[in-house]
């Protein structure tokens, strides 16, 4: 009788083991497929009707392609360019350190440059200065 209780036990911890295997496979599977890793940050400068943002030495990936990114300029809540529902697609590659002049006609200094990575992510880049 013992020995069937010994299997039994046996049994019933692999089960748990595989159970909580399963659980962790799923939670990995979820953390490593929540979208893209990536950190944008710089300063932004108002230059007339353009905003020159430089990407911070810190910004991951180094180098981010033009069709992966688009920006928009807020002020408070409220999205000032470019109008409508759509952002504005990313006119060049981003690089850490080298500055890419950005279209925002009637941005003003405050006004707050958002840019979204790979349509999921939107990182607040910088104020205009």
């Amino acid at each position: 009788m013992r020995l069937d209780k010994r299997a039994q036990g046996a049994t019933e911890y692999l089960l748990m083991l595989a159970a909580v295997l399963v659980i962790v496979a799923i939670a990995v599977y979820y953390v490593t497929s929540t979208g893209p890793s990536a950190i944008i940050t710089g300063t932004a400068v108002k230059s007339g009707d353009n905003i020159n943002f430089t990407p911070s030495s810190t910004m991951v990936p180094s180098t981010i392609s033009a069709s992966d990114w688009k920006y928009a300029v807020y002020r408070g809540a409220t999205k000032i360019f470019p109008t409508g529902a759509d952002w504005q697609d990313g006119p060049s590659a981003l690089q850490r350190g080298i500055p890419v002049s950005l279209s925002a006609p009637g941005c003003q200094t405050g006004d707050l440059l958002k840019i979204q990575y790979q349509g999921k992510s939107v990182f607040d880049a910088a104020n205009v200065s």
